[in-house]
Formats: C-alpha cells, sequence, structure tokens
C-alpha cells in the first residue's frame, strides 16, 4: 500500500511539472503550436491542491515506522522498508524531513539509542548503494546525516566511535568513497564560495581605468565622466543582471529535470548583483580621486618647467627617478608573493560551510585506519556517468572552475574545449586542488567586512592546511611501504606537480611571514610613498590582510603550513626515484618543463650539471619547477629569517622543529640553511640572557615569549650541531657525504658563537645556584628574583652538558680553539695596574667553570688540546683579520690550571710538555710572558719528588728565558761591525706587557733552582741582561723599555747569588752622567741601588770616600755635586739607620765640601741633610746639627747680604730715589737652586713631626715666635746701645721687599697653594720673588695670635703641628725623591 502511494504520488508530481513546463512555456507566445487544436491532457492522480494538503496538513512523509523497521529483529524487512524510506526521501518536499528522523537518533542523549540508530544507519547506507547510484530513477537523493556519523568517528566515547568506524572501513572496502564525499563536497563547491583570480581583478579594474582615461581625453566638458560613469555602470549592471536571471533559470530549469534536490541550487540573482557591485562603486571613487591627483602633478611639473629652476627641478626628478625604480623593485618583489592568491567576491558568509566541510573531511582522514581512505581517493575518478547525483558535484566545479579562469560563475557552461584548464578528475586531486584553493582565497580589500568574515577565513586556510597535510602524511606512509609500485610513485609525483602544491605552500608561507614583518615594521618608506602617488595597483593592495594583529595573527596558518612543509620535505624524497639529488639534476622534470635539460653523458658533467642548477634554484625569488623544497630559494631564505624577532617569538619553535625534523632531507641546502640558523638562535639566546641580566628578567617585548623559550632553542641547536657533527649510524635516510662534510664545516665556523652561548646560559646557571645556596644557608634575607625563562636551572644546565659532552670526543682541538676566541672576545673592561699575575674576569672564569664541568675533559685532557691548539692556531673565519688564539689559549689554560691546582700533581708532566711545545713556537712577545707565568704556577707546587720533572723543568725556564732574551734583544744593534756592545734602535719602541714577567722571574728561578743548584742561574741570568743593559743605558726614547729593564733588575739583584750577573754594569750605570734622567722608575733603581750596597760590604764606603780620590767620573766642574747627588741618592735608598755606623765618614765628608763650595754644591749637601733627617734617628743626628745650621745660616747671610743696598741708608730713611740705584739683583741659576735647597732644608727641619725629632733647637734664628709691634709687656724699651734681634726669615724678606718693593704686585704668582709641611714643593726658581709667599708664611706660622680686638695678620698661617705625621712623612718621601730626577725635557 505504501508503495503503490509512493508511485502515485511520484507520477502525480512529474505529470504537475510536465503541465506547469508547457503552461509557463506558452502561456506568453503568440505563435503558441497547438493553439485552436484538441488537446489531450494527463490529469495528475492526486491532485496538486491534495498533494499539498498531504505535506502541510499530515504526517505522511515524517513516517517514523520505516526508521524503526531497521532493527535487528527484523531483518527480513530490511530491503522493503529501505527502499521505501528512500522513496519517500527522495519525493518529500524537503530533504530535510526524513533527515530529521535519522539526526534526531543520532543525537539522541541515550547512548543505547545512539547506537542502534548507527546501526540502522549502516542498514540504510549499505541497502540504498544500488538504488541510489542508478539513474533509472527520476529522482536521486543523498543523505546528508552522513555528516552526523562522520562527526561520530571523532566522539569522545569509544564504542560511538568504534561504530562509527566499523561503518567507515567497510564503505571503503565496498568502494563508497564518492558515497561518503558527496555532501562534503557540496558544502565545499557551494556557490557561497566562488572565488576569482587576482590577476583577473586587477586586469578589471585597470581596464576600466584605461577607458576612463580615453573618455576623459575625448570628452569636451571635464565633468563628464563623473556624471556619466555611475550611468553607464547601472546601465551595464542592469544588462548582465538580467542575462543572468535567464540562464540561471534555463540551468535551473535543465538541472531540476535531472535531479529533484534542491539543496545545492545556485543563489538567488540578488546574491550575484550584490556580489560584482561593489568593487565597482569602490573604485569608481578610488579612479576619481586619482585622477584628480595625477592632474594636479601635471600642472605642477608645468608650471616649475616654466620657472627659472629648471636644472634643479631636474636633478630632484632623477633622484625621484631612482627611487621610483628601487621601490618598484621592492613592490615587484611583494607582489610576486600574492599572485597566487584568489579573492572572494562577496562576503556572503561562504567561510561556515567551507569550515564544516573541512572539518569533516579532517574527521574522515584522522579515522582512516591504515590510508584506506587516501588509497580510495587515489583510484576513485568523478565519474558522472555512473551515478546520477554527481551531476550537481560536477556542474558546481565547472562553475568554479571558470570563475576562477575570469568568467561568470553563473549562466551557461562553456564546453570543455574552450575552457582554459580542466577540473581533477581523480578524487585525491580534486580534494588537494580545493584544499590549495581554500589556502589561497582571501577577502578583497574593497569590501567592508566584519573581524568574524576575516577571523572565520582564517581558521578555514588553517584547516585546509590541516586536512592537506593529513593527505600528504597518508601518502607518505603509502610510499614508504615496500610494495609501493613504481606508476603509484609517479601518479602521486604527477598530484604534486599538477596541483602545485609546493609552490602554492612555499608561496602562502613566504606572504604571511611578510605580512608579520610588515606588522612589525610600521610606517611606509619614501619609496613606498612616491610609488603610491604615482598611482598603480598592486596585487597586495587588492588582499585584505587582516585588521593588524601582526604575527599572532598569522601565527596558527603558519604552524600548519610548516608541518605540511614537513610532511611534503619527506615525500618529496620518496617520490623522486634516486631521492632529491636526481630531482636536483633535472632527470624527473616533467617533458615540457623548459627547464628540463639534456642528461649529461659522463658522471663529473652530470654532477656539474646538478650543482648548477642547484645554484639557480637555490638564488632564485621565485619557485623553481622540477627542483624539491629544501632546494628552493623561498624555502633556504625563509628558514634563513625565520627566527629574526619580528617573525614572532611564537613561531622560532615549530620552526626549530621543522628543521631539525627535515635535516637528513635537506641534502645540498644543510650547509646553506644552518648556518644562518645557529647563528640566529645564539643570537636569540644571547639577548634573552641579557635582557635578563640588565633588566632582572623584566621583558620589555611586545610579545610574550614562552618560559621553555630558551630550552627550546638549545635543544634545536643541539640536534642541528649532533646530525651535522657526529656519526648519524642511527638515521634511515642516506646522505651524501660531501653535503655533510660541508655542513661540518659550517658548524665548526660557527662553534666559537655556540660556546659564547653556552658560557652565557652557564652564567646564568652558575649565579642561580650560588643564590639558591645563599638562600638556603640563610646568608641572604630572600632569594633574588630570577627571569621566568631560567627558573628551571637544573634543567638548563643538563642540557648545556647534552650539547657540549658529545663534542669533546672528536672535536676537541675545535672546541678548545673556541674557547680562545670566546676568552679573547671577553676583555676584562679595566687592567689592574701593580698586577703580576693576570686576574681572569668574571666572564672569564664562567669560561674556565664551564670546561671544567666536562667530565670528559681532565686536566691532562685539557692541557694536551691546549697544546694541540697553540702548536696550529685554528684561524676563525669570516673576519676581516683572522683571529690567533694561541695567546687567549694560554691565559685561559692558566686559569683553568689555578682552578684545578689541587689535581695539577698528578699532571705535572702534561703541564710540561705544553710549557715545552710552546717555547719551540713563533709565539707573539706577550705569549712568552703567559709562559713565564705558567711557569711560575709550576713552582707552586709541591717539592717536584722526580729528578727527570726536575730536570726538565730546568731546561724549559732555560728555554724561556733564552727566548724572552731574544725577543729583547730584537730592538737592539750592534754599536760597530765587530763589537759585541749593543744599543737600541732609533725606532719606535712598543710597550710590551713586561711588568708581570719581571716579578716574578726571580723568585721563579729561586724555586727552579734549589739550594745546591744556584750557581747554574748565573749564566741564564747573564745572557738574559746582556739583552737588557742597554735599554737601561738608552734614556732618550725608549722610557717604556727602560722602566721594564729597571723593574726586571731590581727583582734579580735581590737575590745576592745574582749578583755577579750585574754588578759592575750596575754601577757603571749609577755613575752615568744621564743616571738621574728617568720618570717613575726611581722607585726601581732605589731598590737596585740598595742591593748593590747591600750584597758588597765595602761599597757605601768606597762610594763615600770618592770625593776624595783622584778618579775623574765627571767634568771638572761638575765632579763635587753629581758625586754628592749619587752619595745622597746611596743613602736615600737605604732603610732607616742603615748607615748611621758611618756618620763620621759623612761628617767629614761635608767639611771637606765646606772649604771651598760652589753653589752647586752648597745645593746638593741641603738635599743630602734633608736625607739624613730622613734616614737618620733624631738621637744619631745630634752630632751634625750644627754642621748644617752653621751652614744654613751661612747662605741666609749671603742671600742678606746680596739684598742689602749698596749705600748704608736707614731703613726708616728710604728715600724714593734709592730704589732705582738699589734695583733687582740678577741671581745665576745656581745660586737660585741653591738658595731654594736651603729654604727647602728649613721647610723640612720645621715641617718633620715633633715625635720623630725634638723641636727644632735654632727655630727661633731663622722664624719669629714672638710680634713685637704688638707686644705690651714690661721690659719693651731696649737698653741703649743694644740692636733688636732680627730673624734671618725677616731679613731676607725685608730685603726682597727693599730691593723689589715695585715689582710686589706680581710677586704673587708662586704663592702657597696648600698651607701645610713642607710648604716648598717646587724643584726651581726663576726669581728670588718666588720665594715671598713661602717667607712670609714662616713670618706668621709660629706666632701666638693676636689678643682680642686686634686685626690679625691678613697673610696666610701654616698649621703647626699637623695634624698627620705619617703624611708629613710621605710627602717629604716624595718631594725628595723627585728631586732626584732631572727633566726628561733637557
Amino acid at each position: 500500500a505504501v508503495a503503490s502511494l509512493l508511485e502515485l504520488i511520484n507520477h502525480s508530481q512529474s505529470l504537475a511539472l510536465v503541465i506547469e513546463d508547457k503552461h509557463r512555456r506558452y502561456q506568453s507566445s503568440d505563435n503558441n503550436p497547438l493553439s485552436g487544436r484538441l488537446q489531450m491532457v494527463s490529469v495528475p492522480p492526486i491532485y496538486p491542491v491534495l498533494h499539498r494538503a498531504i505535506e502541510e496538513h499530515t504526517d505522511f512523509f515524517q513516517s517514523r515506522v520505516l526508521w524503526s523497521q531497521l532493527d535487528t529483529e527484523q531483518r527480513e524487512q530490511h530491503v522493503s522498508c529501505v527502499d521505501l524510506f528512500y522513496r519517500l526521501h527522495c519525493l518529500a518536499p524537503s530533504a530535510s524531513i526524513c533527515e530529521d528522523i535519522i539526526c534526531q537518533a543520532l543525537l539522541h542523549k541515550d547512548k543505547a539509542i545512539r547506537l542502534e540508530a548507527l546501526h540502522r544507519f549502516t542498514v540504510l547506507w549499505h541497502l540504498t548503494r544500488e538504488t541510489q547510484c542508478s539513474r533509472t530513477m527520476s529522482l536521486s537523493r543523498s543523505f546528508d546525516s552522513l555528516c552526523v556519523v562522520v562527526d561520530s568517528l571523532t566522539s569522545a566515547d569509544g564504542s560511538i566511535s568504534a561504530a562509527a568506524q566499523c561503518w567507515l572501513v567497510r564503505a571503503l572496502s565496498l568502494n563508497d568513497v564518492i558515497r561518503i564525499l558527496e555532501p562534503i563536497l557540496l558544502l565545499l563547491l557551494h556557490p557561497s564560495t566562488q572565488r576569482c583570480s587576482i590577476q583577473s581583478v586587477k586586469q578589471n579594474l585597470t581596464a576600466d581605468r584605461e577607458a576612463l582615461w580615453a573618455e576623459l581625453e575625448s570628452g569636451p566638458e571635464p565633468q563628464k565622466p563623473e556624471e556619466a560613469l555611475p550611468a553607464s555602470r547601472s546601465e551595464s549592471e542592469g544588462t548582465e543582471e538580467d542575462e543572468v536571471k535567464e540562464e540561471e533559470e534555463e540551468d535551473a530549469e535543465s538541472e531540476h529535470t535531472e535531479s529533484a534536490d534542491t539543496s545545492g541550487a545556485p543563489v538567488s540573482t540578488e546574491n550575484s548583483s550584490s556580489g560584482s557591485a561593489p568593487p565597482s562603486s569602490v573604485e569608481e571613487g578610488g579612479l576619481l580621486n586619482g585622477l584628480r591627483r595625477v592632474e594636479s602633478e601635471h600642472t605642477q611639473a608645468s608650471d616649475s618647467l616654466s620657472s627659472e629652476e629648471e636644472e634643479d627641478f631636474e636633478l630632484e626628478a632623477m633622484a625621484r627617478s631612482r627611487l621610483l625604480k628601487q621601490e618598484r623593485e621592492k613592490r615587484e618583489a611583494i607582489d610576486s608573493l600574492f599572485r597566487h592568491v584568489l579573492l572572494y567576491p562577496a562576503a556572503a558568509g561562504g567561510w561556515r560551510r567551507l569550515l564544516q566541510g573541512l572539518a569533516l573531511l579532517d574527521s574522515l582522514l584522522r579515522s582512516s585506519p591504515e590510508c584506506h581512505l587516501v588509497d580510495a581517493l587515489c583510484c576513485t575518478s568523478l565519474d558522472t556517468s555512473s551515478a546520477a547525483h554527481l551531476n550537481l558535484v560536477s556542474n558546481l566545479l565547472q562553475r568554479h572552475q571558470q570563475a576562477q579562469d575570469g568568467r561568470c560563475f553563473y549562466g551557461c557552461l562553456l564546453s570543455p574545449t574552450s575552457s582554459p584548464s580542466a577540473p581533477p578528475s581523480l578524487l585525491v586531486e580534486l580534494l588537494v586542488s580545493l584544499c590549495l584553493q581554500i589556502l589561497r582565497s582571501h577577502y578583497p580589500s574593497y569590501l567592508s567586512l566584519t573581524p568574524l568574515d576575516l577571523q572565520g577565513n582564517m581558521e578555514v586556510q588553517v584547516k585546509s592546511v590541516t586536512v592537506l597535510t593529513r593527505i600528504v602524511k597518508q601518502l607518505c606512509f603509502t610510499v614508504r611501504g615496500q610494495e609501493c609500485s613504481k606508476a603509484t610513485l609517479e601518479s602521486i609525483h604527477r598530484l604534486l606537480t599538477c596541483c602545485k602544491v609546493q609552490q602554492y605552500a612555499l608561496l602562502s608561507l613566504s606572504a604571511s611571514m611578510y605580512v608579520s614583518q610588515k606588522a612589525a615594521d610600521k610606517g611606509a618608506s619614501k619609496g613606498a610613498e612616491l610609488l603610491d602617488e604615482a598611482g598603480g595597483l598592486s596585487e597586495e593592495s587588492l588582499v585584505n590582510l587582516g585588521v593588524g594583529g601582526g604575527s599572532q595573527e598569522q601565527c596558527p596558518l603558519q604552524i600548519e603550513l610548516l608541518k605540511l612543509l614537513q610532511a611534503l620535505i619527506v615525500l618529496e624524497y620518496h617520490v623522486w626515484p634516486g631521492g632529491v639529488a636526481s630531482a636536483v639534476s633535472g632527470t624527473s622534470g616533467q617533458p615540457g618543463d623548459p627547464r628540463e635539460s639534456s642528461p649529461a653523458s659522463t658522471p663529473l658533467a652530470r654532477e656539474w650539471q646538478t650543482a648548477v642548477l642547484f645554484q639557480q634554484s637555490i638564488k632564485a625569488a621565485q619557485y623553481v619547477q622540477s627542483h624539491p623544497i629544501t632546494a628552493q630559494g623561498m624555502f633556504v631564505s625563509a628558514a634563513a629569517r625565520a627566527l629574526q624577532p619580528q617573525y614572532g617569538y611564537a613561531m622560532h619553535p615549530h620552526w626549530v622543529s621543522l628543521l631539525c625534523s627535515s635535516l637528513p632531507y635537506l641534502g645540498r641546502s644543510l650547509g646553506i640553511i644552518v648556518s644562518p640558523l645557529i647563528s640566529q638562535i645564539c643570537k636569540n639566546m644571547d639577548d634573552l640572557v641579557k635582557l635578563h641580566e640588565h633588566e632582572g628578567g623584566k621583558a620589555n617585548h611586545k610579545e610574550n615569549i614562552a618560559p621553555d623559550y630558551p630550552l627550546t632553542l638549545l635543544e634545536g641547536l643541539t640536534t642541528i650541531t649532533h646530525y651535522c657533527l657526529l656519526d648519524n649510524k642511527k638515521s634511515l635516510v642516506a646522505c651524501d657525504p660531501v653535503d655533510v662534510r660541508n655542513a661540518r664545516n659550517a658548524v665548526l665556523e660557527a662553534l666559537p658563537q655556540m660556546l659564547s652561548s653556552m658560557a652565557l646560559l652557564w652564567g646564568v646557571v652558575v649565579r642561580d645556584e650560588f643564590q639558591r645556596r645563599a638562600s638556603d644557608s640563610g646568608h641572604s634575607s630572600k632569594h633574588a628574583s630570577t627571569s621566568v625563562y631560567f627558573k628551571s636551572s637544573k634543567i638548563l644546565r643538563q642540557r648545556i652538558l647534552q650539547f657540549l659532552l658529545p663534542l669533546t670526543g672528536h672535536y676537541g682541538v675545535q672546541l678548545m680553539a673556541s674557547v680562545g676566541v670566546v676568552w679573547s672576545s671577553r676583555k676584562s673592561k679595566r687592567r689592574h695596574k701593580n698586577q703580576v699575575l693576570p686576574v681572569a674576569s668574571e666572564a672569564r672564569l664562567v669560561v674556565v667553570e664551564l670546561i671544567k664541568s666536562l667530565h670528559t675533559l681532565n686536566i691532562e685532557t685539557v692541557l694536551h688540546l691546549v697544546k694541540e691548539v697553540v702548536k696550529r692556531p685554528h684561524q676563525i673565519k669570516g673576519e676581516q683579520k683572522a683571529t690567533l688564539v694561541d695567546i687567549p689559549m694560554l691565559q685561559f689554560s692558566y686559569a683553568y690550571v689555578q682552578i684545578s691546582a689541587a689535581a695539577l700533581q698528578e699532571n705535572v708532566a702534561p703541564l710540561l710538555s705544553l710549557l715545552r711545545e710552546s717555547v719551540q713556537l713563533n709565539l707573539a712577545p706577550p705569549g712568552h710572558f703567559l709562559l713565564l707565568i705558567l711557569n711560575d704556577f709550576v713552582n707552586r707546587l709541591p717539592n717536584l719528588d722526580s729528578k727527570k720533572d726536575s730536570k726538565d723543568l730546568q731546561e724549559v725556564t732555560q728555554r724561556i728565558l733564552e727566548t724572552v732574551g731574544g725577543i729583547a734583544g730584537s730592538s737592539l744593534e750592534q754599536t760597530s761591525w765587530l763589537s759585541r756592545s749593543l744599543e737600541v734602535k732609533v725606532q719606535p719602541q712598543v710597550c710590551v706587557e713586561a711588568e708581570e714577567p719581571d716579578d716574578i722571574l726571580a723568585p721563579l728561578l729561586d724555586m727552579v733552582y734549589r739550594s745546591d743548584e744556584k750557581e747554574k742561574a748565573v749564566p741564564l741570568i747573564s745572557r738574559l741582561l746582556y739583552y737588557v743593559f742597554p735599554y737601561l743605558k738608552n734614556h732618550a726614547y725608549n722610557m717604556p723599555s727602560f722602566a721594564a729593564g729597571a723593574q726586571l733588575l731590581s727583582s734579580l739583584s735581590g737575590y745576592a747569588c745574582t749578583k755577579r750577573a750585574w754588578k759592575k754594569e750596575v754601577f757603571e750605570l749609577f755613575m752615568d752622567p744621564l743616571f738621574f734622567t728617568m720618570d717613575a722608575s726611581c722607585a726601581h733603581w732605589k731598590s737596585i741601588i740598595d742591593h748593590l750596597l747591600t750584597h758588597e760590604k765595602t761599597m757605601f764606603k768606597d762610594l763615600m770616600g770618592m770625593q776624595s780620590s783622584s778618579l775623574k767620573l765627571f767634568p771638572s766642574a761638575d765632579q763635587k755635586p753629581m758625586l754628592l747627588k749619587r752619595q745622597a741618592f746611596a743613602m736615600f735608598s737605604g732603610e732607616l739607620d742603615q748607615y748611621h755606623l758611618y756618620l763620621p765618614l759623612i761628617q767629614r765628608l761635608t767639611e771637606t765640601l765646606k772649604m771651598n763650595s760652589s753653589p752647586a754644591v752648597s745645593a746638593q749637601m741641603f738635599l743630602m741633610f734633608r736625607v739624613l733627617l730622613l734616614r737618620i734617628s733624631s738621637q744619631h743626628l745630634t752630632s751634625l746639627w750644627p754642621i748644617m745650621v752653621t751652614e744654613l745660616i751661612r747662605i741666609f747671610a749671603r742671600l742678606e747680604k746680596s739684598l742689602q743696598p749698596e749705600k748704608d741708608v736707614s731703613l726708616t730713611k728710604v728715600v724714593r730715589g734709592a730704589l732705582d740705584k738699589n734695583g733687582p739683583v740678577n741671581f745665576s741659576n745656581a745660586e737660585l737652586d741653591m738658595y731654594l735647597s736651603a729654604c727647602k732644608f728649613l721647610d723640612t727641619s720645621l715641617a718633620f713631626p715633633p715625635e720623630k725629632m725634638p723641636l727644632f733647637q735654632y727655630r727661633w734664628a731663622f722664624v719669629p715666635e714672638v710680634d713685637v709691634s704688638r707686644y705690651s709687656g714690661p721690659e719693651n724699651t731696649l737698653i741703649e746701645g743694644e740692636q733688636e734681634c732680627t730673624q734671618h726669615v725677616v731679613r731676607v724678606l725685608e730685603g726682597i721687599q727693599q730691593r723689589y718693593g715695585a715689582l710686589n704686585g706680581l710677586t704673587e704668582e708662586s704663592s702657597t697653594d696648600n698651607l701645610e709641611f713642607p710648604l716648598l714643593t717646587q724643584s726651581s726658581l726663576s726669581s728670588i720673588t718666588q720665594l715671598l709667599p713661602f717667607l712670609r708664611t714662616l713670618c706668621c706660622s709660629f706666632q701666638a695670635p693676636p689678643p682680642s680686638g686686634q686685626p690679625a695678620a691678613h697673610f696666610a698661617v701654616a698649621e703647626y703641628p699637623a695634624a698627620s705625621s705619617h703624611i708629613v712623612l710621605s710627602r717629604l718621601e716624595g718631594i725628595i725623591e723627585n728631586e732626584f730626577l732631572d727633566s726628561m725635557e733637557s
């Protein structure tokens, strides 16, 4: 009964359609062929009115009886029930009526009902296979409830997903793949998702511009285009809309006759017309604005050309043209990234259907076991002849292809021969093409869109790449099987080539990276602004690139694209016969590929051809056909730039993952990619560490960085480095040894940079551990704040060691050479003076701690590696000047041995071996001095038990001294042809860092040569000093070398056993007239002279007796003062009371010199007196005071007499004219020096601290202690005939004032600045008036303060006694030391 009723309904619907068609066709026609004739019309058994009543007022079509009959108890009725249910579904007024019954059961809350519904759907699915695929039925509908079943494949309920899985496996085994995909394809091919190529849009817009220009040039009225354009546009749109309506009606009628399924019918004409209108309206305004702008520019140009500044305008125009050319090239490169883009003509919300269809497809691919779905896709074609319900899919597919070719989506279909591109035949090609089209699809910039539309399209693109990645991965699984045939490989290769999968993936990735960079680099350049002013459409300007989210917005798409590229790289390796290498050689190109070249005849020629083709591909800015992804310049360029901050930190881990997993497949590109990648990884880690150190971990990045970011980079760096440097026996992919060797060289060049980054990270680990220990021990109140990136310091330590430990086996020498480079780059900011041994900075100590933590490198191994590096210092490439790491290596080894001193006793032999090998090399001078430091450290060890070690140590020491002597002799030359005497070459002297070995050489020799072997060291020292003494004899232009030699000699002369090597030469130097011509080396010479006088018992006595000997050491006039100066320096070089036993000898010497003393002798005698005050205690100096005071009084009396007037004129009756006769006195330089020396002796005597020497008993004779003019006590009047006692200082002061009274205003030049004893610090006088400030201060300093009410003296007063006696003595010491030195200028 049900079957009969359904037949009647089917027959009635068919007759009703025919009657309606005839009525519509001939209703408005005048030439009706049946007009005026008798017609027989078949009346439907069920009238349309009754049919509508059944649809609207009954539940006939919603019959649940047939669905309920599909249970397990009534299996004999399944065939008839399925047949009737399918007929009911096809005849229902809406496809959703029966679908609702199925979906409600599939989505029921009760799990049992859902499982039962899945079983019933499976029965319905299998029993409608023949019926649905038959073309005999007038109606044909699919079950869209299939989408719910596909969703069940990924259900969280295991039983539901298992049941759906069983259905899918069985359906695929019965070749139902096209039935499964049909509703999904209808979603993906919906008319609302139509798209056109960006080139066709650009051509249409450009054509509109050209037509508008032509109309402007031909029209007489300038306002005509603005008025005429909208009218012409609307007319053309109206005509096009009418055509679209007619074609659509015809198309819909023909389709409806074939199939009653209206779910996939085209959208209304309103949508199509609205979709094409916005571009024209927007471009209309843009064109008019552009026209006005260009017209104004033409006007300005004509005005300027007619002006007088024509030449300036031409120069400006040339610069503008050059800038425009550069910007056009840049714009061309950018536009090439967007030429693959497809544009949606309207924002009709089609992305929701695409997202749904892609989600279903993703569920199918995820649930397809063992790639059955992909296998079915690869062998199934879209054959419309076998299934009537595929006609709509084929029709939509052709229309989409037609729209992409630049034609209208609606209307009549073109014939296959007239279409430029044919739709794909296999289902896998269809799905891959659809995914790529969706990936390439964007909204145009001229549409007004909501953020939801833009976000939806981004999600659709991401999902399309996900589906594409799953397809490619399952293809990889297929080709990896051993049973994969050559035909399968060729078909997959053809699929990749025809669909341009790799090309579109790389273009999409490059475009997305450009969008990220553009968001980071805001602001257009001047050239870009000029190019915009010049007009012209660019592909980039037509694409809506999003709301400006930058790298974060593009991140999901880029992540999926990287996964796709990773799968494609693996697939390419397996698909191309012979691997990727053969693909590069061009042997696997398509027959019609213009890049294909004829195969070479010989292996060498083939290798050359492969290399040339690879270089062409790797340098190309565009995609090159017939080359794998790893050989594409686009991929290599993207990989080299990917880890830069402007592309987003969130993408860095994904790029590292892609490149690490693709290492075996990179081939020739391996070395090209890893070098910039390693450099950028190290730079990013360094920046993060420096940010942590300088800002306390407070990141100032606009983008959030994952906490495990440094660990991710470090793990990636480890993977890359170990793959290139270590043997990869576990790798399943065979690699070309040449490619691996090139990559190994690139990694080794970057090893110093990697080690520097490891040291920075290690510094973070060390500081964190120190802070934790301090916090645990209670020394710190709270734990210091640590950056979130370095919280897990233990894991970071482990990862650093995992990176370095495997490299120590095969690449120990390279690793140690890298240590030298890092050591050299971490120089200390300041160098401490008087630093005997080099103290490593904190940054360098971190490097030492890092190497010490490598348990595979013990001290013996490290010393051996250092020796190898010093023997053959690796030159680090990439710099203009090659960096030698021999000296930094020795510095490192010293610091390393210093930290590892406990283990040094057992490793003396390796250290001696390092020294022995290093001495034989041609090192720079600092290297040999560092060898001295290392040698000194060996001597810090306990006694060497082995005689062999002691002998080896002496041998090494001897060679080192010989080498250092050779360095010293390099700036010397012979005085004459046959003479062995040497002198310093007349050339600029380089100040070498010699102070370190100078101070340690003597202790070194003392420890190397034991007590019974001291004599062996004397010949060594003699040979060394043979090259040192010429520097000490020359004072002209080698003061740095002079100072270094004096320091060395001072150190060596401290040992009495060495005096034979230097005694004679030192005495000759001491008696040299230029001996005191030096600068700061006086301290060393004090030690040298002291050692000379100490080691030779009679030397001081002989020196004191030289004044009475007949030996002529100096010119006659200078003999006595020069000898006296050296005798004073000899006493000055000694200690306190060292020579007090020789005071009688010194007293006789002074008495002898007093008999016929010259001013020069007197000056030097007062210098000796001052030395005696410092070097002889007060109790021993009593007998000399009368002699010293008598001499001082004699000199002051001489000065007073020189200042007296020629006529004895009373001081109270001085007439004005007397000053003219008795003017200034001209003193010789020798006299001025004598008077200055006498005043300095008085100054020293007054300044001496009272506790060091009793109060100067003769002070009253020289300085006034009472102001007589202010004294008001008894006995104020002088006895008649007695003269008033006037001190010597007062007399000299009055004499100078009388003689130089008119110059008083000019005598304040040398006023005493620091009013503390000692007052006199100048070394010479140019006029006697320079003593005025000193004399005035003495006159006022020792008087009692004036009574209250009386004015104080207006002259300065010096403080006595001084607050600190130690400061006074040190000042006296320094002044006297400088007194001995002669000026270098003289």
